[in-house]
């Protein structure tokens, strides 16, 4: 039984580490519903959780996999073009559908390759959408040109663009007044004692990373 939440939120589980099942179970009961990002459906299917969408080129996904979803009533999207990321391929059918609040699981582990793709997919998302991921110890916030952030923060946190963005930072032990921040180590490891205020001002979308404590 689903969780009736006040903001629409739309959850996508992916094939990577997912962290302990209770607490994979509590999200996927607190989210409005819930998509298998390709083989993460594996991680849903474990926990006899059915999923209301099953996405991706589904390369991943056994055909019992797919099956069992069918015969639950999952929606399953088979899309084959190999330009884009099983998770870009979820994020674009989020935001064609208009489910603009999106929390992700499982982009951690496996391949190098995987992980940066993960990240680069979430950073080339629609500014439409409001994205966060749970990692195994930081929450990844996406920030985009125009945004204004603000969040109660204690500890460390670290702040990459994925190109070249013109970024505001008040709060931090180390603050930016309309600096360029880049694919760097510029904004690694900073600290806070309270409130986070970031400003994106143009250019590309920025990752924030809070450490969770």
């Amino acid at each position: 039984m689903r969780t009736i939440v006040e903001v629409d939120v739309t959850l996508l589980i992916a094939a990577g580490e997912v962290g302990d099942d209770t607490t994979l179970a509590t999200s996927c009961q607190s989210a409005t519903r819930v998509i298998a990002v390709d083989g993460g459906v594996r991680h849903l299917r474990y926990l006899n959780i059915v999923p209301d969408v099953i996405v991706g080129d589904l390369d991943s996904a056994s055909e019992d996999e797919l099956e069992w979803g069918q015969e639950n009533g999952c929606e399953i999207i088979h899309l084959k073009e190999q330009d884009t990321s099983d998770l870009a391929k979820a994020l674009n059918l989020c935001n064609e559908r208009q489910w603009s609040h999106i929390q992700i699981i499982g982009i951690e582990g496996g391949r190098m390759d995987h992980q940066l793709g993960s990240l680069a997919s979430i950073s080339n998302a629609s500014i439409d959408l409001n994205i966060k991921a749970e990692l195994s110890d930081t929450t990844l916030t996406r920030l985009t040109t125009n945004q204004q952030f603000q969040q109660e923060f204690s500890g460390t946190f670290s702040l990459f663009s994925f190109g070249q963005s013109v970024v505001t930072l008040t709060g931090g032990e180390w603050n930016l007044e309309n600096d360029i921040v880049t694919f760097s180590t510029k904004g690694l490891s900073n600290q806070s004692d309270g409130p986070i205020n970031i400003k994106i001002h143009s250019g590309d979308s920025v990752i924030l990373l809070c450490n969770k404590e």
